[in-house]
């Protein structure tokens, strides 16, 4: 235990939690590459600091500090029933690690030679190797732009509509993400990475063959506080550079010694309307929002607002017909005892929370989630700490938290099965055949014999998906996915993968009524482009995959619309018709940056809506929406069946005129922030995720990394 007395002047507490226990002497092994950088580091505190704050002088020791301080400790919970939801308890049963026989035999990915080609039009002739998409990757780029703060939201009917909005549909497309990442100017000029911008929430309800457009900021409590300071005052996930300062003090003693990772709540990787609650989402804490202005109400002003969970969910029907259920999942990684804790809400279509089930298993990685009628499924990516970069790059300001973690390749990566029903609280641990990482899933299912048939896209290189999509160069970066399915025998305890395409995709979306259901079509986001040395462009295009059959091994049909030379589409959602009988009986909905808008008064960017009927996925949209204005790229979002965020009523019609008599007026930016050269570069070197800082920093790190996009 560290002395109570080791206490830094900054404020930062370094003592031990009183409750703080030893560690097994294994678990405070450093691993040798470390060794040299954690006495560098240890010497270097030792200079830097010793006028405010004693450090231990021997470097292991400082590094056993360093655990005990910031390990974070993993009470038995005691979860309280309410509203008639069921209590949950912690896991019987933790299943083993890796077999030995796996660990440390180095393994390797299948080379893509080994799968089956994508037939999309735009791979069929690959460029020359001198080609990489040069302009390609410079127009995406400007999707990334930031823009400027409250004075950038609007709201107004879309007047601009090429083709017809389809009378038939109703409801709202919901999308969240990044929008401002620069404040201040001159020599205060600080700009963060995209990632790790406020979160803007744009909406387009439409009803009626009409379409209304919002876009609001999420108003977190971080957020108001660095408007009324006209600054950037909270660290953040992906930024190398740090706002507090010394910002090497606070790294090495606040962050890793004390074990402190709170970063900032940004609210702006996902919304969700369910249940009457409409509700913004970053990396772990909701936000409720008003469903007719998107104004910031808080945490905590309903069942979906009040538990914690990542910005990844399902929504799935109940086998006995009572309904359909909204399922949320959080992670909470306790590297002190090895465990991870993982925790599902469903909650009924009221907004009810019917059920919480909590789980234990060992420590790791995941990113999103599959639900089935019987089995929650995560899927544990193989990660490890740069435990060498923690002491020489991320105290120094040279790295991010981010960049703190890299692939392992001691292990393939695991199923973790959770049990849905009944008393039991057994994790099935199910070690896949093929190497690989998987962050969105598309679909799930089980099979009339008992196997799980899970749909996902895999990388067979470690970015968490951030650098090739978000920080494309054409070069060392650029998609690099396939469409995989793997076929999991619980009882045989094998999961068999299957390439069901080679085609770079991403972000992908199936019909709600088919989740976790035998299902044929998905949609997903996908590369244009490739070159004979095996560079893809960008992603831009949409497409539709369809299987012969639900238990298809192969044989996909694949669909591309690609919106034009200068445009990239976002993320898909589907919107099944009223009384649809065929599963692809609906509408494909989602926005589409433009690179070389005429009409832009920012910068030559612009944003569309485009809809598109997916039994006619090749003759392309039946409608295109300008939107008032630029939206950048985003992250995830929705699409609401209940119309929310429509024209203005009542309420806001009266404060929209009191405002205007006491002579003040909407504010509509027509301009971008900052330097746009500047604000368009999305930090180099993002691998996305919270990672550990050193072992102390890992403890918090991975819960925070599961919660993300």
């Amino acid at each position: 235990r560290i002395p109570p007395s080791r206490v830094s002047r900054l404020g930062t507490a370094v003592a031990s939690d009183p409750r703080a226990r030893p560690l097994p002497r294994a678990a405070l092994r450093l691993p040798r590459e470390a060794v040299p950088a954690v006495r560098e580091a240890g010497n270097q505190a030792g200079r830097l600091a010793q006028p405010i704050h004693r450090v231990p002088s021997d470097t292991m020791a400082a590094f056993t500090h360093c655990q005990l301080a910031g390990a974070k400790l993993a009470p038995v919970r005691s979860l309280k029933a309410r509203r008639g939801v069921r209590t949950a308890v912690r896991a019987v049963q933790t299943p083993a690690k890796p077999s030995e026989s796996t660990t440390r035999q180095n393994v390797k990915s299948t080379p893509l030679d080994a799968f089956p080609k994508s037939a999309v039009r735009s791979r069929q002739t690959p460029k020359p190797a001198t080609e990489t998409f040069e302009k390609a990757y410079k127009d995406y780029s400007t999707g990334y732009a930031s823009v400027p703060g409250l004075s950038y939201e609007r709201s107004e009917w879309i007047e601009d509509v090429i083709g017809e909005i389809p009378k038939e549909i109703e409801g709202t497309l919901l999308r969240n993400g990044p929008a401002m990442y620069v404040r201040g100017e001159g020599a205060d000029r600080f700009e963060k990475s995209y990632l790790d911008g406020d979160g803007m929430v744009t909406s387009i309800a439409i009803k009626d063959g009409k379409a209304y457009f919002r876009n609001k900021f999420v108003r977190t409590e971080h957020f108001d506080k660095e408007e009324e300071l006209g600054k950037y005052t909270e660290p953040s996930i992906f930024t190398a550079e740090d706002p507090r300062k010394p910002a090497f003090f606070w790294r090495l003693f606040n962050d890793i010694l004390a074990g402190n990772l709170s970063r900032k709540q940004n609210g702006a990787y996902n919304v969700l309307n369910w249940g009457g609650n409409l509700v913004a989402v970053d990396y772990k804490k909701p936000y409720e929002l008003d469903p007719d202005t998107l104004d910031t109400i808080g945490h905590g002003a309903s069942p979906l607002s009040s538990v914690m969970h990542t910005s990844h969910y399902r929504t799935v029907d109940e086998p006995d017909g009572s309904g359909r259920r909204c399922v949320a999942f959080l992670n909470e990684v306790d590297w002190r005892s090895e465990t991870t804790n993982a925790v599902f809400y469903e909650f009924d279509e009221d907004g009810n929370e019917t059920s919480r089930r909590a789980y234990d298993y060992p420590a790791s990685y995941v990113h999103d989630l599959v639900v089935t009628d019987n089995y929650y499924i995560l899927f544990d990516c193989p990660i490890k700490i740069d435990f060498p970069a923690v002491f020489t790059k991320y105290i120094f300001e040279k790295s991010c938290l981010s960049e703190l973690i890299c692939e392992d390749t001691d292990r393939r990566p695991l199923f973790r099965i959770f049990p849905r029903r009944g008393e039991s609280r057994e994790v099935k641990t199910v070690e896949a055949d093929y190497w690989c990482y998987a962050y969105h899933h598309v679909n799930g299912f089980e099979e009339a014999d008992g196997k799980i048939v899970f749909d996902t896209c895999t990388w067979d290189k470690f970015t968490l998906y951030f650098t090739d999509i978000c920080s494309p160069n054409g070069t060392d970066n650029f998609p690099r996915m396939k469409l995989s399915r793997f076929l999991i025998d619980i009882d045989a305890g094998t999961a068999t993968h299957h390439c069901l395409s080679d085609l770079p995709c991403e972000l992908p979306i199936t019909s709600w009524d088919y989740t976790g259901k035998p299902y044929q079509h998905m949609y997903l986001s996908s590369a244009v482009g490739t070159n004979e040395a095996g560079v893809n462009g960008p992603m831009q295009a949409l497409t539709k995959v369809s299987l012969p059959s639900t238990d298809a091994l192969g044989d996909a049909t694949e669909i591309e619309w690609v919106p034009g030379e200068s445009k990239f589409a976002m993320e898909p959602f589907f919107v099944a018709r009223k009384d649809a009988v065929d599963e692809d009986d609906g509408y494909v909905v989602a926005l589409v940056h433009d690179a070389e808008y005429e009409g832009s008064d920012m910068g030559g960017r612009g944003t569309e809506m485009v809809i598109i009927d997916a039994k006619k996925f090749e003759e392309g949209p039946v409608a295109r929406l300008r939107l008032p204005t630029y939206v950048p790229f985003g992250v995830h979002g929705s699409w609401s069946t209940t119309h929310v965020a429509g024209p203005p009523k009542e309420a806001e019609l009266k404060a929209i005129a009191a405002l205007e008599a006491a002579g003040g007026k909407r504010a509509q930016a027509t301009s971008l922030s900052g330097d746009v050269a500047s604000t368009q570069k999305v930090q180099e070197g993002v691998n996305g995720g919270v990672i550990a800082a050193g072992v102390a920093a890992a403890a918090g790190g991975l819960a925070l990394l599961s919660g993300l996009f």
